[in-house]
């Protein structure tokens, strides 16, 4: 309970109170193609020190995601949101077909979002995680859906609830191992 109690203060230190928070303008790709798209931040670091962003809407929800987790005992901690042309490009560089191309990426839309501990591997067997079934059981609740069935961590956002699964094409790397 106690933890429980100081990831919930955590939680709303951070969140700063929805609707007040500033939104910036940055370029996002849907099909391919560049739009404005206003971002806000979601309160939490990259590792290399860079503040995480989604779209307004996507990141308001998040927050509040964030504080009903944290009322539960659980804590979101995100290592992926928005991305730029050249985060994306750079991804799909090293990841190979395990990456979106640039321009494709719902990230690149500040709708998805990577969360960490949503797997966890035990005798070189990974397994879902109860912060994983949490998310199954509340995600949807404020908009957030697992929409590719090979990547246990990754949410995205949807506004009308209408999910389409994504599925990863099979290659010789691929033997269900998640990066």
């Amino acid at each position: 309970m106690l933890v429980s109690n100081i990831l919930f203060v955590l939680s709303v230190l951070g969140n700063g109170g929805s609707g007040d928070l500033p939104q910036s303008g940055v370029k996002g790709y849907k099909h391919g193609k560049p739009y404005f798209l206003y971002v806000s931040s979601i309160h939490q670091k990259d590792s290399g020190g860079d503040s995480l962003s989604l779209s307004s809407t996507a990141a308001e929800r998040f927050r509040e995601m964030t504080t009903a987790a944290a009322q539960d005992g659980f804590y979101l901690r995100v290592t992926s949101a928005y991305r730029t042309y050249r985060q994306q490009f750079r991804l799909k560089r090293r990841k190979g077909d395990f990456a979106a191309k640039p321009g494709w990426s719902t990230h690149q839309q500040g709708m998805s979002i990577d969360i960490c501990g949503t797997t966890k591997t035990i005798g070189g067997k990974k397994y879902r995680t109860i912060l994983y079934w949490w998310m199954v059981r509340n995600a949807r609740k404020y908009g957030f859906y697992n929409d590719v069935e090979e990547e246990l961590w990754h949410w995205t956002f949807i506004k009308d609830g209408i999910v389409k699964k994504k599925k990863r094409p099979q290659t010789k790397n691929n033997k269900g191992n998640y990066i």
